[in-house]
């Protein structure tokens, strides 16, 4: 063999031990050894302009749930907070029942909300996040964000890392086969890195061409955590009049998608698994969910993923400035005036 053939095993060897495929499915290796789907359906359905959750009519995300399980997604990302818990577990039994499949299976992903952070809070969440769905256990619990509330809504002083400890106890309950987090910015990634028994196997963050997270990306890559990236296409596919570009006609992006006989949504979800990222694209429609995962019979090279992080403008789809007050707000803070933060906080519900 010679020096390019040792090169290209070489080369197959650290792809393997990073990324495998299980039954036709891109997976990573986790840092406690379990492996995540690289493509997870999302489930959130968002909210009206008065912040009033949106919920499934007549078990559409159930069916959609289903129609991406059959197009080969094994990855359901959910959360306790978008209150459709009860609609995933239904769109999984029914593709468990009607394709003669078994629950490992399918991956799950929920999360714990802010409103239940004290160490003893945190299974009887899960517990109930587990009722709703209808199973045993989930494959991964996300700490939702690292702020704490109570149940009225007024800010509470319990530590993120408190919380934290009844994650670990949930894992070593069974409850979760990995735990991680969410919304955690690179500082508070550290201190809970260097203040825990169980290092975080996940931290799920917003990710687009318009926000690469560069950084906390790379301290991730270093220290074995994997990265979800939710918001998958920012507001490149949307026509928010003040985001940066670019937008979904950019003659860059469709250059890329000429190129690759692809879509521009499946080429900015490309560039997040070409990443080492967990994609999460949100869809209801059976064909958009079928060609969100079509996905991975292609790469782009390096330089175009550079090209396209070059797009990137820290530019946050959303920034809930009613927790701008909260001493663990992970995000940079807009500049709002203080009667602006006031009239927001007092404005806003939930998101």
């Amino acid at each position: 063999m010679d020096v390019f053939g040792y090169l290209r095993y070489a080369i197959v060897l650290i792809l393997l031990e990073q990324v495998s495929v299980y039954a036709s499915t891109l997976t990573y290796t986790l840092n406690d050894g379990n492996e995540i789907p690289a493509i997870a359906l999302g489930t959130s359905l968002g909210h009206l302009s008065d912040g009033t959750r949106l919920l499934a009519v007549n078990h559409s995300l159930a069916r959609a749930v289903q129609w991406a399980l059959e197009t080969g997604y094994r990855h359901i990302d959910t959360a306790a907070l978008y209150r459709i818990e009860d609609e995933v577990g239904l769109g999984v039994r029914d593709y468990l029942r009607d394709n003669n499949a078994a629950r490992e299976d399918v991956y799950i992903t929920t999360k714990l909300w802010n409103d239940a952070h004290e160490r003893s809070e945190v299974i009887p969440a899960l517990r109930k996040s587990l009722q709703e769905l209808q199973m045993d256990y989930v494959d991964l619990y996300l700490m939702h964000y690292p702020m704490a509330y109570t149940k009225d809504g007024a800010i509470s002083e319990t530590d993120y890392l408190e919380t934290w400890k009844g994650l670990e106890d949930a894992k070593e309950q069974n409850l979760t086969r990995s735990i991680g987090v969410s919304n955690f910015n690179i500082t508070q990634m550290q201190r809970l890195w260097n203040n825990c028994r169980i290092k975080p196997a996940v931290n799920q963050i917003e990710v687009n061409p318009t926000i690469t997270q560069d950084e906390l990306v790379n301290w991730s890559n270093d220290h074995g955590v994997i990265v979800m990236a939710y918001t998958p296409f920012g507001a490149i596919l949307g026509r928010k009049s003040d985001a940066p570009p670019p937008r979904a006609d950019d003659p860059y992006l469709m250059s890329l998608a000429q190129k690759y006989n692809k879509t521009v949504p499946q080429i900015l979800l490309r560039y997040l698994l070409d990443r080492h990222l967990v994609a999460i694209p949100k869809s209801t429609n059976k064909d958009r969910i079928s060609q969100n995962f079509d996905i991975t019979n292609f790469s782009l090279t390096s330089a175009e993923v550079d090209e396209l992080s070059k797009f990137n403008s820290n530019y946050r789809l959303r920034t809930p400035a009613k927790w701008y007050p909260h001493p663990h707000f992970p995000f940079e803070k807009k500049n709002l005036t203080a009667s602006e933060i006031k009239y927001i906080i007092e404005n806003s519900k939930d998101d």
